[in-house]
Order: structure tokens, then sequence, then C-alpha cells
């Protein structure tokens, strides 16, 4: 078995701390309870944190290195800071994803708990002459 190489460990590095961030929202989550709100905010944020790590780190391979400062280093210190990014782009409004994540989760949790649900869509009309179409007799 020959030396580990750099690319290798970062890659097992990243993944470790996917998978780490993926345990979290892997984990029981107290749906229905009534102080479960925040846990869905967290789980929204880290999802949302996830993708965001998952877009910057594609994005960064699409660009050409340039051989001046390519290292082992330099490649763990840039997902280091892509990971940071991600948790700092998932704050408060972020892209919006996590929020439309915990809209979701929280109706769902509002259902669990025995709540009812407003639906904001208007309901659609059956009657087949109302929009032009002529039934046989």
């Amino acid at each position: 078995m020959g030396p580990v190489q750099p690319a290798q460990i970062q890659k097992n590095l990243f993944s470790q701390m996917s998978e780490k961030n993926l345990e979290r929202l892997r984990n029981d989550s107290a749906f229905g309870n009534l102080d479960s709100e925040k846990d869905i905010e967290k789980v929204s944020r880290d999802f949302e944190s996830i993708f965001l790590n998952k877009l910057l780190s594609e994005m960064r391979k699409t660009v050409p290195k340039s051989g001046l400062l390519d290292s082992f280093a330099t490649d763990m210190f840039q997902s280091m800071m892509d990971e940071e990014m991600s948790k700092e782009m998932a704050k408060n409004k972020g892209m919006g994803m996590g929020e439309m994540v915990y809209k979701d989760l929280s109706k769902t949790n509002r259902l669990l708990r025995g709540e009812t649900i407003q639906s904001n869509y208007s309901p659609i009309q059956s009657d087949p002459s109302a929009i032009g179409i002529k039934l046989k007799e």
C-alpha cells in the first residue's frame, strides 16, 4: 500500500464533515411537540448550509488552477472556507431555501400536533362549461 495522497485525505475529511452534518439532520426530531420549532429551524438552516457547501465546492472545481498556489494546504483551506461561507450564507434568510424547508416542516409539525392549516389556494372549477368545453348529452 502506497503513501496516502493529499487529495485522498481532503476527500476523507470532507466526507467526514459532511457525514457529521448529515447525521445531525438524520437524528430523530421532536415533531409534534410544542417546543420543536427551534429544532425545525436548525435542521432547515443546516440543510441549506450543506446544499450551499456542495454548490460552492462544485463551483470551485470549474475554476482552472494556475499552479502558483496549488497545494494540499490550499485545498484544505478552501474547503474549510467554503464550509464556513456556506454556514454564514445560510444565516438569516440565506438564499431562501432554508426558509421554504422550514415552512414545509412547520406545517407538517402543526398537522402532527392536530392543528388545522388553512390553504392559500383557490378552489378549482370543475364545471366543464365554465371553461368552454361542450359535453354530449
